[in-house]
């Protein structure tokens, strides 16, 4: 029917998903990765499926860094390791999950270049003390970042991806990391890193502006969040963007 990339073949087309093809729904029966070839039959299915995904991100070689607001921005080359765990399946009327199910495929490695930031001290401080749900805070800034980056960088939202975690075994401290989806990068980070104030300044006013009261699709949600969206904290995240830009 067509060809995709193989980045997104393990997220897309795994046995039991279902793949649209000019707007029509087909059920994956089979995906041989030796031979390049998935395998999907029509379906009538009133349902959507949305993979879930392990990803882990470690820093290979720091490139270049500077002050930025009051932490500090960096740019290198990042190894991606991404394995698709399961899926879950939703109704098309509802959006209400319906079941999950777990499905067996080999971790998918590639070098490529990714931006990174930290967190100011007195933010780690307000988390040790239970003031902050800094993984949810940080989450939610990746997943609006994300968003945001195509206004600068011209590209699409499926061409980005990321990670943040309250402690990363490289640095030892809270991360979040932004990186070029091709293999090797094609400068999607790097203008990133360029513009990093801006970013967090268009990331902060579209977490804010949105009307929503616990994030939505319209800021901090993200559509192909391996880890289904969890954990957010819409309100921490805003919080944490004006403490890192130096606002408060």
């Amino acid at each position: 029917m067509e060809t995709v990339e193989e980045s997104a073949a393990m997220l897309q087309l795994h046995p039991g998903a279902i793949y649209l093809h000019r707007g029509e729904p087909y059920l994956v029966t089979d995906l041989d990765l030796e031979a390049g070839v998935a395998t999907a039959v029509p379906s009538g299915a009133r349902y959507h499926t949305r993979p879930a995904s392990m990803t882990e991100t470690r820093i290979t070689a720091r490139l270049r860094r500077r002050a930025a607001g009051r932490t500090e921005a960096f740019l290198g080359e990042v190894e991606v390791t991404t394995t698709v765990t399961g899926f879950r399946r939703f109704s098309d009327l509802s959006g209400e999950e319906i079941d999950a199910e777990h499905v067996s495929l080999p971790p998918r490695t590639f070098g490529t270049v990714g931006l990174w930031f930290g967190v100011p001290e007195d933010v780690l401080a307000a988390a040790r003390a239970g003031r902050v749900d800094l993984a949810g805070a940080l989450h939610a800034i990746e997943h609006a970042a994300i968003g945001m980056l195509p206004l600068f960088a011209m590209c699409d939202r499926g061409d980005i991806g990321g990670i943040s975690t309250p402690l990363h075994p490289d640095t030892g401290e809270p991360q979040v990391i932004i990186y070029d989806g091709a293999p090797g990068g094609v400068g999607i980070a790097e203008r990133g890193y360029e513009v990093i104030e801006d970013l967090w300044r268009v990331t902060a006013e579209a977490i804010s502006g949105c009307g929503c009261d616990d994030g939505c699709p319209g800021c901090v949600h993200s559509p192909t969040c391996g880890s289904g969206n969890r954990p957010l904290d819409k309100a921490a995240a805003a919080a944490v963007l004006a403490a890192i830009a130096g606002e408060s």
